[in-house]
């Protein structure tokens, strides 16, 4: 076949796919790549942004048996703390093994993400950074007094859930004084061989905790507790004209 031919079929068929309206994973904000029937492969590579773009990605987890792998690479400045989170309960919830690929600088909220993984692997290069969360807040006196003390509370455990044998507790308490830590690879893959001592084993069910069928939707409750039991949802709607309190990192 002739290089213009080649070329001519090959437009074809990109001209038959966008109007048949059919995606490539590849064009998803969060590329969720099934390699085969046990590897997926999901890139992490930008902001966490709203928690919408992350549905595939914790619908596939949660929907994982223990014979699947996923590899998470990330290379990310952070975001906003409720996509973190609910990508780390996906993570902590599935029945799968998950691996953290750190390239590039993974810096703030992408940090929750990583460490919640059952293994980590730091890339030459790598910038690791650990530091306080950033808010902006708008509303009546007391209401803001109110929510920036429940923050506070409930972002000082987070830190001791997700940091705790990563970080020693006097450099937990200098972050949450408003210390940035910087990390290499060498200092990250360390730290992980230590933290990944005191992390306890996944429960492994017969069944993905969540199950569905073509007419109903079925919530199947371990007899086990999770490891996972986060509410916190920091975005709070302020006006109608859908103004958003943010608090992430950033």
């Amino acid at each position: 076949m002739s290089q213009d031919r080649l070329t001519t079929l090959l437009e074809n068929v990109e001209r038959t796919l966008k109007s048949s309206g059919r995606r490539d994973d590849w064009d998803d904000f969060v590329p969720v790549i099934k390699e085969n029937s046990m590897k997926t492969t999901v890139y992490l590579t930008d902001k966490f942004e709203e928690p919408n773009y992350y549905n595939k990605l914790c619908h596939v987890l949660m929907n994982a048996d223990e014979t699947e792998h996923f590899i998470l690479v990330i290379n990310s400045p952070g975001g906003m703390l409720d996509s973190a989170f609910m990508v780390s309960n996906a993570i902590l919830s599935t029945q799968a093994s998950v691996t953290a690929y750190l390239a590039g600088t993974v810096a703030s909220a992408a940090t929750i993400v990583a460490l919640s993984c059952d293994e980590v692997i730091a890339s030459e290069n790598l910038a690791f950074m650990i530091h306080n969360y950033s808010s902006g807040m708008q509303g009546k006196g007391h209401e803001m007094k109110a929510r920036q003390i429940f923050f506070d509370n409930e972002l000082n455990k987070s830190f001791n859930q997700y940091y705790l044998g990563f970080l020693s507790q006097e450099e937990i308490t200098d972050v949450i004084e408003g210390k940035d830590i910087w990390l290499n690879c060498e200092e990250v893959n360390e730290r992980w061989q230590a933290k990944k001592k005191m992390k306890q084993p996944k429960v492994l069910h017969k069944k993905p905790l969540w199950s569905h069928s073509m007419k109903t939707i079925h919530i199947k409750i371990p007899k086990v507790k999770t490891r996972v039991t986060w509410g916190f949802n920091p975005v709070t709607r302020v006006s109608q004209d859908k103004k958003r309190l943010l608090s992430c990192f950033v």
